[in-house]
């Protein structure tokens, strides 16, 4: 008799348990296979689609409908062998919708003094159902990030575009004023006037070559950038852009070493290719701001042209190797603030070299410069 009466206190005690619980909850008996149940709450019950009050006496399998019993048994045996939690989702009424709940439960395992598994808890903390409605709710919300993001990046494009002809309307007074400065149209010049001339002109190309950027980096957005292809001397335009750059950066020193003895001569779009050489020697200038020696070195390799620009300034750390082509990233923002720069720069030169059927690679370390090699095919002519 007091055995009997200590089983149903057990009982009593595991119903006011489970009954306390703020969310669905069952215990199973796991020496069977049968998996009796030992006691419910009434959320767990409504959970399943019970209509009963309790399943306690119960078998698992009485308590689900058709193909769910084998799966929910497959479940409690993995969990009583493995001694490892599981997952179970099951079918249950419908809701105030009609559709049928999915309830998706933890099922856990409880082991005895020793290791084996002696119970099995299931347990939910809300119903499968909202599983589906939290994806959707997560794709809505990444749809509308998505779609926020192109909207910036729709702006930016517009941007770039109303900023490069707002541009290109000044600089380009700006140059036909110095020009004529330069050929005497408006008298003589004192001389301090005509010792400033080189620099006030190379600043002036600039920020032609800013807004000329600025455009081409809205036209490759818009996928609208067609090549206008021409024998493009490489020896030439090296030589004649670094000059230009020389001008503006009296505490470099351009070194060229032309290692090339035949004729260098790519297929190309001068204008997209004088962008990408002048942004190469110019991003050189930029982060080696102590000054300096910057070394071009000119060469071919059967039909490939290369052009390496090396500088020894304060170079490029490994974790930010993966970001240095990227539109609009400025790697020394922080670290050097006030380098000029939209960080369009290196992204357009790289971009230009692919679409001519090349490419740039860079090499560098903290501390150590960087060395940034450009490749474009050569002209027929000239391969041979």
């Amino acid at each position: 008799m007091k055995a009997g009466a200590e089983v149903r206190a057990d009982d009593e005690l595991i119903r006011r348990l489970l009954d306390a619980l703020p969310f669905p909850a069952a215990l199973f008996e796991a020496t069977r296979d049968d998996f009796q149940c030992l006691g419910s709450n009434p959320a767990f019950n409504r959970r399943v689609g019970l209509s009963r009050s309790g399943p306690a006496g119960g078998r698992l399998s009485d308590m689900l409908d058709g193909p769910q019993q084998e799966r929910a048994l497959q479940v409690c045996k993995q969990v009583r062998s493995g001694r490892q939690p599981g997952r179970l989702v099951v079918r249950g009424e419908g809701g105030q919708d009609e559709r049928p709940i999915l309830s998706s439960f933890d099922v856990l395992p409880v082991r005895s003094r020793g290791s084996r598994v002696s119970h099995i808890l299931m347990v939910s903390g809300g119903a499968a159902e909202d599983v589906p409605r939290e994806r959707e709710a997560r794709e809505t919300r990444l749809r509308e990030r998505a779609d926020h993001l192109e909207e910036l990046e729709r702006a930016k494009s517009e941007f770039l575009n109303l900023a490069s002809h707002e541009l290109r309307g000044p600089a380009a007074t700006l140059r036909g004023y110095l020009s004529m400065l330069e050929d005497g149209t408006l008298g003589p010049l004192p001389e301090g006037l005509r010792q400033v001339l080189p620099v006030l002109q190379a600043k002036a190309s600039q920020i032609n070559v800013l807004a000329s950027e600025m455009i081409e980096a809205a036209r490759l957005e818009e996928r609208g950038m067609e090549l206008h292809r021409e024998p493009v001397d490489m020896r030439e335009l090296l030589t004649r852009l670094a000059a230009s750059v020389q001008a503006t950066a009296p505490h470099h020193r351009l070194v060229i070493h032309d290692r090339s003895p035949g004729p260098v001569v790519v297929s190309g779009d001068r204008l997209r290719l004088e962008i990408a050489v002048n942004n190469l020697l110019d991003n050189a200038v930029k982060y080696s701001p102590g000054g300096g020696d910057i070394y071009c070195d000119l060469s071919s390799v059967k039909d490939m042209m290369l052009l390496a620009v090396r500088d020894t300034g304060i170079g490029i750390a490994a974790e930010d190797m993966p970001r240095l082509f990227v539109r609009f990233s400025r790697l020394a923002a922080e670290t050097m603030p006030d380098v000029p720069g939209t960080g369009l720069g290196l992204y357009l030169a790289r971009e230009l070299a692919r679409l001519h059927g090349g490419d740039i690679v860079a090499v560098s370390g903290p501390g150590e410069g960087s060395e940034f090699t450009l490749t474009l095919p050569l002209d027929e002519p000239a391969a041979r």
